[in-house]
């Protein structure tokens, strides 16, 4: 749509919050707050129907103008995960920013900021504008099984306001139907959905060093809660915390893992390291915590952890597999519980 500020001041509201002046724009579906001094954008002058709404700060004198948009466009896999859009903004801007204006970007941070009840995160990036302008990137990525809205912040490093930035984030709202479903796996010409079962039955044998294998009770416990592996939306990770038997330690699983190869469990600690690995065509990752008591985890959870590193501090919750050693780099063996994990949070 290429409305100007004429034609949409009867969809505006004006207000104030704590000393910022905004106005709210109500589109068809949606609508968020800008800062009332901001100008709305002719969109049709940018040959890109996917961005319903634009404004910029075109009171400056200054090179660069700060700007917001909203897009909302068809999702080219259906994929609900936030963090997965991020990582292919980043790629793409990193490779080929220079032929759109975004030279030197840099991804300074991934944050998961779920809409509602709906996975959604906000990545920031910075990025040296054509202008020569040091430029701060924010954008809040809420994707859906057939679109990706996504509600873009550029401002110049000189500007860059963070409170203002999270007011026109959470003023946001979506009034048109969203549905997040996690997606089917396909092999040959059938459709069946994606097994977390199989999946660490499969890589148990790999992580432990053929010491150790899932047994059936573990095997059929993943298959009966398929859907929270991972539980990658808001309201899967609030299904699967729901679950957790908490009074089940590290203590019990070292004494007899197989006592609770049919429960949920939860350790928090150090992470001792982290792996990411896309070689079998979708990223997983292996994530070895320590909890207060000195006793290890080694987390097998089936999506990227983001920007978790090593010396981070990381809450697992999970089913347990096996108990196993594997040989440590100052010598002799460490003892340790593979979970299959369905969350991973860092703390």
């Amino acid at each position: 749509m290429g409305s100007t500020l004429g034609e949409i001041r009867h969809n505006e509201e004006t207000y104030y919050d704590f000393g910022t002046k905004y106005t709210t724009y109500s589109g068809e579906g949606f609508s968020f707050a800008y800062p009332e001094s901001w100008k709305s954008v002719d969109t049709s002058q940018m040959n890109a129907p996917s961005i319903k709404a634009a404004f910029s700060d075109q009171s400056s004198s200054v090179t660069f103008a700060d700007n917001m948009n909203l897009t909302i466009e068809a999702s080219s896999t259906g994929s609900i995960n936030p963090e997965e859009y991020a990582n292919n903004i980043v790629d793409y801007y990193t490779q080929s920013g220079s032929s759109i204006g975004i030279s030197d970007y840099k991804k300074t941070s991934y944050t998961n900021k779920p809409y509602k009840e709906y996975s959604a995160g906000v990545l920031e990036g910075a990025y040296k504008h054509s202008s020569g302008t040091d430029v701060i990137l924010v954008q809040y990525l809420i994707p859906t099984n057939t679109e990706l809205y996504t509600m873009t912040l550029t401002y110049a490093k000189d500007t860059y306001n963070q409170d203002e930035i999270k007011d026109i984030l959470d003023s946001l709202s979506i009034t048109t139907s969203l549905e997040q479903t996690a997606p089917t796996a396909t092999t040959g010409n059938s459709s069946a959905t994606a097994s977390a079962a199989d999946f660490f039955n499969e890589l148990t044998p790999y992580i432990t060093e053929d010491t150790a294998f899932m047994e059936q009770a573990s095997y059929d416990f993943f298959g009966k809660h398929n859907d929270v592996f991972p539980a990658i939306t808001a309201e899967l990770s609030k299904k699967v915390q729901g679950l957790v038997d908490s009074n089940v330690t590290t203590r019990h699983l070292n004494k007899n893992v197989a006592n609770y190869y049919d429960q949920f469990v939860q350790v928090s600690g150090e992470v001792i390291s982290v792996e990411e690995d896309s070689s079998l065509g979708a990223t997983f990752s292996i994530v070895h915590v320590m909890d207060e008591n000195g006793n290890d985890i080694i987390a097998l959870y089936p999506a990227t952890t983001g920007d978790l590193l090593d010396g981070d501090y990381a809450t697992v919750i999970g089913a347990p597999i096996t108990n196993f050693s594997f040989e440590n780099v100052g010598g002799g063996y460490t003892n340790a519980t593979l979970i299959g994990a369905s969350l991973v949070v860092a703390d």
